[in-house]
C-alpha cells in the first residue's frame, strides 16, 4: 500500500515490507542481502528480538528495527504479550507484506497479518522442528506449522527436498508452496565468502592451531537437532586413527548445552576449539579444510554452500535439504542420519587424502558460483515482490 509523502522525497511512498523473524542470528544469516536490496525499492520494517544476538550493524543503518522479545519455546503468556506487540507495529507500519522465518515468529507474524488484514502475508520454511520429534510433540509442532499455512496468502521452503516432505506430511497440499529461485533461502555472497590464503594462515596463527592440520569445522547453534553431540563423538573417534586433525566449533550456546559438550570432548586425543558465535563465519571458513553438519533436520543448509563458496567440502547427514545442498561425491560426503561411525569414517578418509579433499572442495566452490550465487537468489525476491506489489497497486 502507499503512504503520503510529506516529505516529498518519494521515500513515504514507498510500499512498507515488515520482515519478522526470531533472532538476528537467522537474520544475519538468511536475510541480510535480501534486505540490503530490497531497501532500495521499499520501506523496510525488521521485528527481531534483539536481545538474543547482536544484528549485523551495516543491516541496522539501512533498515527500520523493532525489538520483539520473542522466545523459542512454547510459552502462552510470553507468545500473547509478543502477538500484541506485533499487531502494534503492524498497525503503526501499515504494511503490504509481512514476511517471516522461522517457526515462533512466523506464526505470530501471520497471526498479526490476518487479523490485520495485511494483504500479503508469506513465510518461509527453513526447516520442521517436528521432524525430530515423536508423539504429541511431533503432532502439536506440525499443527503450528498448518496453521502458519493457513493463516499465510503464500508459503514458500528453500529447497525442493523441503517442499518434498511439507507435502508429504500433509503441510501443505497441491501447489501451495514453492521457492523463490533454485533452492536456499540467500545463496552466498561470494564477494564476502571465498578462499583467502591470508585469513587461513593469520587465524591459524591466532587459535595455535598447526598450518598442516586439517580442520574440521562446524558452524551452527550449539543444539541437539544439530547433532553436536554426535560432532563431539565420531571426531574423538576419529582423531585416534588420524592424527593432525582439530575440531573448530562455532556458533551460539543457544541451549546452554557446551559445559556437557566439554564433558563428552573430555578424552578425546586431538584438539576441539569452542570459538563461539561469530558474525563473521568466513574468516573461520577460509581456514578451515572441512565443513561438518551432522543435522538431524534442516531446511537447506546455507552454512554448507558458504563453505563451499570459501572451497571446502562439506561432510554432512543424509537429510532432506541438506541433499540439496551437498552434491555426494562432487561437493562433498553424505552418510546415514545418526551413524556416528560412518562420520568418524569419513572424516578419516577425508582427513588423510588431501587430494581427494581438495578437488571436492574445488568443486564445491564451482557449484556455489554455478548454483548458488546470492545476487541470483536475491533477483528472484526482488522480482516476486515487485511483480506481486505492482499487481496489487494496479489491479
Amino acid at each position: 500500500m502507499n503512504l503520503p509523502d510529506p516529505a516529498g522525497d518519494g521515500r513515504a511512498a514507498k510500499p512498507a515490507i515488515m520482515f519478522v523473524a526470531t533472532t538476528p542470528f537467522a537474520v544475519n544469516a538468511f536475510l541480510a542481502t535480501h534486505l540490503e536490496t530490497l531497501a532500495r525499492h521499499y520501506r523496510i520494517t525488521l521485528c527481531v528480538n534483539l536481545q538474543a544476538y547482536e544484528l549485523l550493524p551495516a543491516l541496522a543503518r539501512q533498515v527500520e528495527v523493532r525489538h520483539i522479545p520473542f522466545v523459542r519455546k512454547i510459552a502462552p503468556w510470553d507468545d500473547l504479550r509478543t502477538l500484541l506487540q506485533l499487531l502494534a507495529v503492524v498497525r503503526q507500519v501499515r504494511p503490504a507484506v509481512i514476511h517471516s522465518i522461522t517457526p515462533k515468529a512466523g506464526l505470530l507474524a501471520m497471526l498479526a497479518g490476518f487479523l490485520a488484514r495485511v494483504p500479503h502475508r508469506w513465510h518461509t520454511f527453513t526447516g520442521q522442528v517436528w521432524a525430530t520429534r515423536q508423539g504429541l510433540g511431533r503432532r502439536l509442532l506440525k499443527a503450528m506449522d498448518r496453521l502458519i499455512v493457513l493463516l499465510a496468502s503464500r508459503v514458500f521452503a528453500d529447497s525442493a527436498s523441503q517442499c518434498r516432505l511439507l507435502r508429504d506430511e500433509g503441510v501443505v497440499s497441491g501447489d501451495g508452496i514453492g521457492m523463490l529461485g533454485a533452492g536456499s533461502i540467500a545463496g552466498v555472497d561470494l564477494q564476502r565468502f571465498h578462499p583467502d590464503g591470508a585469513f587461513r594462515i593469520a587465524l591459524r596463527q591466532e587459535v595455535g592451531c598447526q598450518p598442516a592440520a586439517c580442520v574440521f569445522l562446524f558452524v551452527g547453534r550449539l543444539a541437539r537437532d544439530k547433532g553436536v553431540f554426535d560432532l563431539v563423538s565420531a571426531f574423538a573417534q576419529a582423531a585416534r586413527s588420524a592424527p593432525g586433525m582439530e575440531l573448530w566449533v562455532v556458533g551460539p550456546n543457544e541451549e546452554g548445552l557446551l559445559p556437557a559438550l566439554q564433558q563428552a570432548a573430555a578424552d578425546c586425543p586431538a584438539p576441539i576449539r569452542w570459538l563461539g558465535a561469530t558474525p563473521t563465519p568466513e574468516r573461520f571458513m577460509a581456514a578451515a579444510d572441512v565443513l561438518v553438519l551432522p543435522s538431524y533436520r534442516e531446511g537447506f543448509g546455507s552454512v554448507i554452500i558458504e563453505g563451499a563458496a570459501c572451497g571446502i567440502p562439506a561432510l554432512a547427514y543424509r537429510i532432506d535439504g541438506v541433499i540439496d545442498a551437498v552434491a555426494d561425491g562432487v561437493s562433498g560426503e553424505l552418510v546415514a542420519v545418526g551413524q556416528v561411525e560412518a562420520l568418524a569414517a569419513a572424516m578419516v578418509r577425508l582427513a588423510t587424502d588431501d587430494e581427494r579433499r581438495q578437488t571436492l572442495g574445488r568443486q564445491a566452490r564451482a557449484r556455489a558460483e554455478g548454483d548458488f550465487s546470492s545476487r541470483t537468489v536475491t533477483a528472484a525476491w526482488l522480482d516476486y515482490y515487485q511483480t506481486q506489489l505492482d499487481k496489487g497497486m494496479h489491479p
